[in-house]
């Protein structure tokens, strides 16, 4: 092969946005990689739905008449029960993100008994951060004395964390970097929390009362196993408007004469619409790709949204549910971190092990749609 060909394969390779086979590169040549550890840390403060809709009625009680904080209620009571939420993880006052992000990343370190120096590359993978500039990695660099590593930032909503696996996947196989760690600090509630002042409002920010608060690390090597990772991506620009949290300028970045459907710095999902796109581009992408549809599992981790769209997804794809790791009803939805937080779970419930095959899929805002299947 030329070394023109073997450029124009590169390019091929990565437009496709799919890592091939056993951590198989374009050339033809197996790497060895594996995830080494992964683990999690959560705020001491576990809210349940009753503390949850009280706070939401006191914050929206002076914008809403009585007849109208009444059918909130009611609204939030059918949307906890539709959806299965039972409780999730928020900070207590005085509790800081980047601390559960920092404890998580050092429990990481010791389970795989890396060192910091040891470490080739940080990537922060999330939604949560203090900073647009610089990169929030460069936060975790310090704290943790990552002197020789170099970090950067991958945000691609709820789909940030494997965006950042497959990232480091490819580093690896061209042997760019042998030990690569990846953080996401998911602690959005209070930051953007929205306030209910019109009940017409309510269906486009149920999605934010949904959320739940955690940080995650995994630590990736080139260095200790040859496993097996297939992953597709794909993408409907199309759907960008249907869940965002605008910055106040976003309308420069709008076609034409188009304006933010949205108030800056406040979540907002058009839950259904995203939800009936994310799951027809992953039941058209799953049974188009015989990876998948002949391949062999032990356990699911989806993006835990809430049970209905879960169901939705398993019976299209024909998943068996019984395979399905739940951790929303739990922990509620916690944005990027929702596929390692429920890894990092199931290891210490004895229910994933080494040599387990995993199915990975989500669907996420953008719209974003990931399968992704490897062993651990």
């Amino acid at each position: 092969m030329t070394e023109a060909n073997e450029s124009l394969t590169l390019l091929s390779y990565h437009a496709n946005n799919t890592a091939l086979g056993t951590f198989q590169n374009c050339k033809g040549v197996t790497n060895e990689m594996n995830i080494l550890s992964v683990a999690h840390a959560v705020p001491s403060r576990i809210v349940t739905n009753r503390e949850l809709i009280d706070t939401i009625l006191d914050k929206s009680r002076e914008h809403l008449a009585p007849r109208e904080l009444s059918k909130l209620e009611t609204d939030l009571r059918g949307l906890f029960q539709q959806i299965g939420a039972e409780t999730r993880h928020l900070r207590s006052p005085g509790e800081c993100a980047v601390d559960f992000g920092i404890a998580a990343a050092e429990d990481a370190l010791r389970k795989a008994n890396v060192t910091p120096l040891e470490v080739d590359l940080l990537i922060y993978a999330g939604v949560g951060r203090g900073f647009l500039e610089p990169a929030t990695a460069n936060v975790f660099h310090e704290a943790l004395g990552l002197k020789r590593a170099t970090c950067f930032d991958i945000l691609d909503a709820c789909a940030s964390w494997l965006r950042a696996l497959d990232v480091a996947v490819h580093f690896m196989s061209d042997d760019v970097y042998r030990n690569v760690l990846i953080i996401n600090c998911e602690f959005n509630f209070q930051q953007y929390f929205p306030q209910v002042d019109s009940i017409g409002r309510f269906r486009e920010l149920a999605a934010g009362f949904t959320i739940g608060e955690a940080a995650t690390a995994t630590l990736v090597s080139c260095d200790k196993g040859v496993n097996e990772y297939y992953a597709t991506f794909r993408n409907n620009g199309a759907g960008n408007s249907l869940c965002q949290i605008p910055l106040p300028h976003a309308e420069t970045f709008l076609n034409g004469s188009a304006k933010p459907m949205w108030r800056p710095l406040e979540f907002y999902a058009q839950s259904a619409r995203l939800h009936k796109m994310a799951i027809n581009a992953l039941n058209e992408q799953y049974w188009s790709d015989e990876h998948f549809v002949e391949s062999r599992y032990d356990i699911i981790f989806g993006h835990a949204a809430g049970l209905p769209a879960t169901r939705k997804v398993a019976q299209k794809l024909r998943l068996d549910e019984k395979k399905h790791y739940e951790i929303f009803p739990n922990y509620g939805n916690t944005v990027s971190a929702s596929l390692p937080l429920a890894m990092s779970l199931a290891l210490e419930a004895g229910e994933f092990e080494r040599g387990d095959r995993a199915l990975f899929v989500v669907g996420s805002a953008g719209v974003s749609s990931v399968l992704c299947l490897l062993e651990y």
